[in-house]
């Protein structure tokens, strides 16, 4: 009986413990990042549009960068605050638009999206 108990004991330790480092991290993990990619046509040709929003839990926006790239072209980018939009230069072919950002010095997020 008293080994059951002490094992009962550690197990409600362990979940206690397990809890409260979950609590402690989620607060880093919140706030929120919308994006938006498109492959759009003007009088030029076609070009990729990005836009990004990010905002913390206390409503201040993110550091953001902001790509945008057809196809093979250059990176267009621009680097603001809360809402960042871009679009890159025109292409005369059609191609996959692709997109990037990245919240202040941390990885870049890339994906493509037409």
């Amino acid at each position: 009986m008293k080994r059951l108990l002490r094992n009962s004991k550690k197990a409600v330790a362990g979940l206690v413990l397990a809890m409260m480092a979950v609590c402690m991290l989620s607060p880093v993990a919140q706030g929120s990042v919308d994006r938006y990619g498109a492959r759009k046509k003007d009088s030029k040709g076609y070009y990729s549009y990005t836009k990004v929003s990010g905002y913390d839990d206390n409503g201040y926006g993110y550091k953001l960068k902001v790509e945008a790239k057809m196809a093979d072209g250059e990176w267009s980018s621009r680097t603001d605050y809360g809402i960042v939009d871009i679009r890159s230069k025109s292409s005369s072919y059609f191609a996959d638009a692709r997109h990037r950002y990245q919240i202040g010095s941390g990885s870049r997020i890339e994906w493509k999206q037409n």
